[in-house]
């Protein structure tokens, strides 16, 4: 190949490129073609979804229990050592304290998250 027939071959090339190109594929529907907005869940084809609300109730009830049980004792824990001279009590009440109320946050959220999921 020449040096100067190179720019003419090129254009050439390419003319007949363009000229012969595939047209577009037409789409084809397959038996998977369906709306996805159409997808969403539906809590009445579940059966007995009623038991997921009891056991997200029994564990809240057990959750509110447990840290106001916490709550006392840590309450108790940081009012007595002070008065005994343990102060590592009472830190350790304080502490415990700040955890009861952490849970106490951790279960009421929980409840409310499973009750939105299982919203209609």
């Amino acid at each position: 190949m020449r040096l100067t027939t190179m720019p003419y071959d090129l254009t050439a090339w390419l003319h007949t490129a363009v000229m012969q190109a595939p047209a577009d594929p037409t789409p084809i529907s397959t038996p998977f073609d369906f709306d996805w907005e159409q997808i969403r869940p539906d809590p009445d084809a579940v059966p007995k979804t009623g038991i997921f609300y009891d056991m997200a109730n029994a564990l809240l009830f057990l959750g509110v229990i447990a840290a106001l049980s916490g709550l006392l004792a840590g309450a108790i824990a940081f009012g007595v050592g002070p008065v005994f001279g343990a102060h590592i009590i009472s830190d350790r009440g304080k502490s415990m304290m700040w955890k009861a109320g952490l849970v106490a946050v951790i279960v009421g959220s929980a409840t409310t998250i499973v009750s939105v999921l299982l919203a209609k």
